[in-house]
């Protein structure tokens, strides 16, 4: 009986001595179409970072490992992304069929998420797909009275879709979906929508990594628009060094948002460069904040795009904070800042801000 007790003690003390460690993600797939040996990359969408990779053989394909969230959405996808699917993946047994040329079109299940992002893009096929439908006939129109039509309608399909959305994350409080959904759009849905979701909120949604992001954008964004006084900010330049907008010396200043990743800002920056090397000399200023992640490419493209104007960033991507700030919710973008620190313009580019500029700085 004393060595039964003996070792029931051992046992115990064992017990809270080594814990079993904790369960990861396991995903076991099929996939047709692709080579044997082809290899695999998974990928979270923000950070952007690969943390997994496999290689298929005999059609099928297997990873594991373990995050450190609930949850996180990522990027399973082949190299230069040929293939790819967006999915949550979370710490538990996933199971996925794919096929070439149509990842995005697999089954996936085993994530609980992943399911609930599901339910809700079935709401929202409707609208996308009748909005899709529209582009496909706005492409091949050129009567610009059906084109004046047609793009009407599309901007009433998408504005029910994220009614869609915002009702999805009214109606769930404690979804991880939806705190990263108003993650997302919350510069697009505007301060005052924006603070009564997030009020609605459960603590639990609150206290994500989405819920911090929230509640800074609500902290910082001034709301800012034509006739207002600018907002300060400082961030690093390519140098290293902190500069604030303050600190930018010029008659006029363009506050210009872009980012290295961005096609639309990269084509526009030679055309802002002779811009600015037209008007320079006349106090014509611009201060280049990048939404970058990655040092390297931001840096890179300031020099291959001869950006000589001060440019900073805090590498914090679509949540650099200064785009917080100013309500930034698609790049390019810009202010045109008056030397009295009045807000006089918003997204000028090319022409009209060549025009814009002669008339001020004759």
């Amino acid at each position: 009986m004393k060595h039964f007790t003996f070792l029931l003690a051992a046992c115990i003390l064992s017990a809270f001595a080594f814990t079993l460690p904790e369960p990861g993600y396991r995903i076991n797939g099929t996939v047709t179409g692709l080579p044997d040996s082809t290899w695999l990359y998974l990928r979270t969408v923000s950070p952007d970072k690969q943390i997994d990779s496999c290689r298929v053989l005999g059609g099928k394909f297997s990873m594991s490992g373990r995050i450190a969230e609930k949850a996180v959405p990522v990027y399973l996808h082949t190299a230069k992304y040929t293939n790819y699917v967006h999915f949550w993946l979370e710490n538990t047994a996933i199971s996925m069929i794919l096929k070439a040329g149509e990842f995005k079109k697999g089954q996936i299940s085993g994530s609980a998420t992943q399911d609930e992002d599901i339910r809700l893009e079935r709401l929202r096929r409707p609208y996308n797909e009748a909005a899709d439908s529209l582009d496909r006939i706005l492409a091949k129109t050129k009567d610009s009275i059906v084109r004046k039509t047609l793009l009407s309608q599309i901007r009433s399909f998408e504005d029910q879709g994220k009614e869609v959305e915002k009702n999805w994350v009214r109606k769930n409080p404690n979804s991880l979906v939806a705190v990263n959904i108003l993650s997302i759009y919350a510069t697009t849905w505007g301060r005052e929508t924006t603070r009564a979701l997030y009020q609605n909120l459960t603590p639990g949604m609150k206290a994500t990594r989405y819920g911090y992001e929230i509640n800074d954008y609500l902290l910082l964004n001034r709301d800012l628009k034509v006739g207002d006084h600018y907002a300060d900010f400082e961030q690093m330049n390519t140098a290293g060094k902190a500069v604030k907008l303050s600190q930018v010396k010029g008659k006029y200043i363009l506050l210009d948002f872009w980012a290295s990743w961005c096609g639309p800002c990269r084509e526009e920056n030679p055309k802002l460069a002779l811009t600015y090397a037209r008007f320079k000399a006349k106090g014509f200023a611009i201060l280049g904040v990048s939404m970058d992640e990655s040092k390297s490419q931001w840096l890179a493209a300031v020099k291959n795009d001869q950006l000589t104007w001060e440019n900073v960033s805090d590498l914090r991507g679509d949540k650099n904070q200064a785009t917080l700030m100013y309500g930034v919710n698609a790049i390019p973008n810009n202010f045109l800042i008056d030397e009295n620190g009045i807000i006089i313009a918003r997204n000028l580019r090319g022409k009209e801000l060549d025009d814009k500029l002669e008339k001020l700085l004759p």
